[in-house]
C-alpha cells in the first residue's frame, strides 16, 4: 500500500517553484512591455490589474458562495475615498480650503497620513522619497473600511437568498453612492466635486497593481482551497445539505463578503490613483455591470476564468474606440453580418474540440444563415440604393459587452473556461480525485478511518482484507 505522503510532498514542492518561475517570467514580461514606451499599453495593463482585482473578490461572492451581488462599485467607492482623502498632498488640501464652493471642514481636510506621521514624531515618513509608504497605509485603511462597511452591510442582508439578496445588495451599494454626496458625509466626501490631484504614480503603475493583483489572487485561491472554501462552494451548491453537516452558512457568508469587501476597497484606492482623483461619477453601477460581464464571460467561480474576461472587457474599453466611430451604414451591417459567421465558425470549432455530438446543431445554421444574408445585404445596398448615409456607433463599446453578455448566457452560462481552473495538476495531467494530506487535517469529515486511509474511498476493500 503507497504511502500518499511520498506522492503529494514532492508534487507540492514542484508547483511552489513552477509557481515562481512562473511569477518570474509574468515579472519579464511586464519589463519588457513597459519598455516599449507605450503609455496606452501601461495604462491598459495597470486597469487590467486594477478591475482584475475587483472581478476576483467579487467572484468569491457571486462564485464561490453563489450569492448574486450587484453592490460592488459601492465598497470600491468606500475605500477609493479613504484613500484619496488620506493619500491628498498639502498643496491640494489648501486648494480645497480656499474654494468657495467645497463643503469641507478643516478637519476633514486635515485627516491624512502625514499629519498621522507628524504627531506620532515620525516626520521621516512625510518626505516625497517616503509617499510609497503613505499610499500602502492609506491603501490598507480603505480596504479596512470598506470591509468594515461590508460586515455591516452583510449581517442583515445575507440572510436573504436569491433575487432579493440581489436587490439588497444593489440598493446598498447605490446607497452608498448617492449618501456621499449628501450634507451628512460632504464634509468627508466635498460631495459631487470629490477630490483631484491623488497621486498617479501607483494605480497606473503595472509594478503595484500586478503586485496588489498577485496578492489578491493568492489571498482568494488559499481561501478557495481550505475548509473554509469547501463550505463555501457547499453553500452555493446546497444550503440545507450544507447546513445539515454542520456549516455555519451566516458565518461563511460574512467571512466571504467581509474579504470580497476588503479586496473591493483595495481596488478602488488604485483606482482613484489611476483615475487621478474621486469622484461620485467614477463609481456608477457601470463599473459593476463590467465586472459581472467579466465573471459571466470568463466562467463564474474560477479565478482563471474572471481573469481572462476581464481581459476581454478591458480591451474592448482601452482600444475599442474604433467601434465609436462613424462609418456607412453598409459597413456597420457587413461588420455585423462578419461577426455572425465568426460566431457560426466558434460554435462549430468548440463543438469540435469538446467532441460534442453532433458537431453541427441549429444554433451553427441560424448564425450562418443569418451571416450570409447579412454580408449579401450589405454588399447588394449601394448598388440597390437602399441603406445610404454613416452612422456614429456612440456607446458600441458597452452595446457589444451586453450582446457578448446574452450570447454567453445563451450558449455557454458556464463562461468561456466554466469553473475550471489552472493548475499544474492540470498541466501535468494529473487527476485530483484524492484529498491531499493538507485536505485531510482540515475537513472533518475525513476523520473517518476508512475514508482516510492511503488512497481514500477507492481502498476501502483493503480494510476489509485486512
Amino acid at each position: 500500500m503507497q504511502d500518499t505522503k511520498h506522492i503529494v510532498q514532492p508534487n507540492r514542492n514542484r508547483n511552489i517553484l513552477l509557481t515562481i518561475f512562473a511569477t518570474v517570467l509574468v515579472a519579464v514580461a511586464l519589463l519588457i512591455l513597459t519598455s516599449l514606451g507605450s503609455v496606452k499599453l501601461g495604462s491598459a495593463l495597470a486597469l487590467f490589474a486594477i478591475w482584475g482585482i475587483a472581478t476576483v473578490s467579487l467572484n468569491l461572492v457571486n462564485g464561490t458562495l453563489g450569492i448574486l451581488s450587484l453592490g460592488h462599485h459601492g465598497f470600491m467607492l468606500i475605500g477609493g475615498y479613504t484613500t484619496a482623502l488620506l493619500i491628498l498632498s498639502d498643496d491640494k488640501r489648501e486648494k480645497i480650503l480656499a474654494s468657495g464652493r467645497s463643503s469641507m471642514t478643516p478637519f476633514t481636510v486635515g485627516l491624512s497620513i502625514d499629519n498621522f506621521f507628524n504627531a506620532i514624531g515620525l516626520t521621516a515618513f512625510t518626505t516625497d522619497e517616503t509617499l510609497w509608504l503613505r499610499f500602502l497605509v492609506a491603501i490598507l485603511l480603505g480596504g479596512l473600511m470598506a470591509s468594515v462597511v461590508g460586515l455591516i452591510v452583510g449581517i442583515p442582508s445575507l440572510r436573504l437568498r436569491g433575487d432579493y439578496l440581489a436587490i439588497v445588495t444593489f440598493g446598498f451599494g447605490e446607497i452608498i453612492r448617492l449618501t456621499a454626496s449628501t450634507r451628512i458625509f460632504s464634509p468627508i466626501t466635498n460631495g459631487a466635486l470629490g477630490f483631484s490631484g491623488v497621486p498617479t504614480e501607483f494605480g497606473k503603475s503595472v509594478w503595484w497593481t500586478f503586485a496588489f493583483l498577485g496578492i489578491t489572487i493568492y489571498v482568494i485561491s488559499k481561501l478557495k482551497y481550505s475548509s473554509f472554501g469547501r463550505a463555501m462552494e457547499g453553500i452555493r451548491e446546497d444550503e440545507i445539505a450544507s447546513e445539515a453537516m454542520g456549516v455555519n452558512l451566516a458565518y461563511h457568508k460574512v467571512l466571504g463578503f467581509v474579504v470580497s469587501s476588503f479586496f473591493a476597497g483595495i481596488a478602488g484606492g488604485l483606482w482613484v490613483s489611476w483615475l487621478g482623483g474621486a469622484r461620485l461619477d467614477s463609481f456608477l453601477f457601470t463599473l459593476t455591470f463590467f465586472f459581472l460581464v467579466a465573471l459571466s464571460v470568463g466562467g463564474t467561480g474560477s479565478i482563471t476564468g474572471v481573469l481572462l474576461g476581464t481581459a476581454l472587457v478591458v480591451f474592448v474599453r482601452q482600444y475599442g474606440d474604433p467601434l465609436e466611430q462613424s462609418y456607412l451604414i453598409t459597413t456597420w451591417i457587413l461588420a455585423i453580418g462578419v461577426i455572425l459567421l465568426l460566431t457560426a465558425l466558434a460554435i462549430y470549432i468548440f463543438r469540435t474540440i469538446r467532441r460534442s455530438r453532433p458537431k453541427i446543431i441549429p444554433a451553427f445554421y441560424l448564425f450562418l444563415i443569418a451571416g450570409v444574408a447579412t454580408v449579401v445585404l450589405a454588399l447588394l445596398a449601394p448598388s440597390l440604393g437602399i441603406m445610404q448615409g454613416e452612422f456614429r456607433g456612440f456607446g458600441m463599446r458597452a452595446i457589444f459587452l451586453s450582446i457578448l453578455l446574452i450570447i454567453i448566457m445563451v450558449f455557454r452560462p458556464d463562461g468561456m473556461v466554466g469553473r475550471a481552473e489552472f493548475n499544474w495538476a492540470w498541466v501535468f495531467r494529473e487527476r485530483l480525485d484524492q484529498p491531499t494530506e493538507e485536505e485531510r487535517k482540515q475537513d472533518a469529515w475525513l476523520s473517518n478511518p476508512e475514508l482516510n486511509r492511503p488512497g481514500g474511498a477507492a481502498n476501502t476493500s483493503d480494510v476489509e482484507e485486512d
